[in-house]
């Protein structure tokens, strides 16, 4: 989830304790820290996009991760502000950091929260990554006056409904691709939460023979089809891109992916397309490795978010 709704819930599980909100208070701005703290793994920008990628999301969104920052952050603010049990800014901060895995959880990046005993991204496909009822709902907290705890308790609660009632429409919208696509080899259906549109749906239906990605309104039944995407026959070039180094870079970052083999002036061109997220008549994430006549790597680039941003990854 974005920076503002992770502290914006930070704040409501603060507000728990029934106190006002205050910042100088270790135990409410421990909250308000936990549920910012695993994002730092920002910090592996510093040394360049592909480690940035490769963490992300990963180590400091884990059980043990969280645990040790609470640590460290609960300590700093016992040591800097004092005057409370350490122990009691421990929970709250601890708490705080929950909230922010639980959260990145709901979206479709997902969070590998058994790390290091697993690699796996968990997700479950709920939420937007910036979601306005979820916002609204903790803003609420901040701003209506008085009754801190009753409030957060209320925010909480109706968290729980909104998400309730997303997991039903989430259920409704399987159901109707199933009935829509029922003379299809089908593999699998994903749903997740479209891009741009809180109550529109992606999917993603893979059949023994293609890929189809598409958008429902689950209110009115309509239905678009981006693309289908056949599936290429293993060769011995996918093979290598997949061992490659960014091919391991790419199969890490998504659960879903389409390879496509083609040759061109003399190249082979192995493409992986990040099937989770179509935007503006195009996949948002993609890598390509590019091989000469002797089936040697010449060039290999990872292009999130736009296909105009290359990362190259070789090895």
């Amino acid at each position: 989830m974005d920076p503002l709704t992770h502290a914006l819930v930070g704040v409501g599980v603060a507000a728990l304790t029934g106190d006002k909100f205050a910042l100088g208070n270790p135990v409410h701005l421990g909250a308000v820290l936990g549920a910012l703290a695993p994002d730092m793994d920002i910090v592996f920008r510093l040394f360049g996009d592909v480690p940035y990628l490769t963490h992300h999301r990963g180590s400091s969104h884990s059980i043990p991760g969280v645990l040790v920052m609470s640590g460290v952050i609960a300590a700093g603010l016992w040591l800097l502000l004092g005057g409370i049990n350490p122990g009691l800014i421990f929970l709250w901060t601890f708490l705080g950091a929950l909230s922010h895995i639980t959260l990145d959880i709901l979206n479709s990046y997902g969070a590998k929260v058994l790390w290091p005993f697993s690699r796996k991204s968990y997700t479950l496909n709920l939420l937007v990554l910036a979601d306005p009822v979820i916002i609204a709902l903790f803003a609420g907290v901040i701003l209506w006056p008085g009754m801190p705890g009753l409030i957060a308790e209320a925010a909480f609660w109706l968290a729980l409904v909104y998400l309730g009632s997303r997991f039903y429409l989430r259920q409704r919208v399987y159901r109707m691709l199933e009935r829509r696509f029922a003379g299809e080899s089908i593999l699998r259906i994903i749903v997740m939460p479209a891009m741009v549109s809180l109550w529109n749906w992606s999917f993603l239906i893979e059949t023994r023979e293609s890929y189809i990605i598409g958008e429902i309104r689950c209110f009115s039944s309509q239905l678009g089809i981006k693309r289908i995407l056949e599936k290429v026959p293993q060769n011995v070039l996918i093979g290598k891109a997949l061992k490659s180094k960014i091919g391991q870079l790419f199969q890490s970052f998504t659960p879903y992916f389409h390879i496509s083999h083609r040759l061109e002036d003399g190249k082979h061109i192995v493409r992986f397309r990040d099937l989770r997220y179509f935007f503006r008549e195009d996949f948002l994430h993609s890598a390509t490795v590019i091989f000469d006549e002797t089936q040697t790597i010449i060039d290999a680039v990872f292009q999130p978010y736009s296909k105009n941003r290359k990362i190259r990854v070789l090895g």
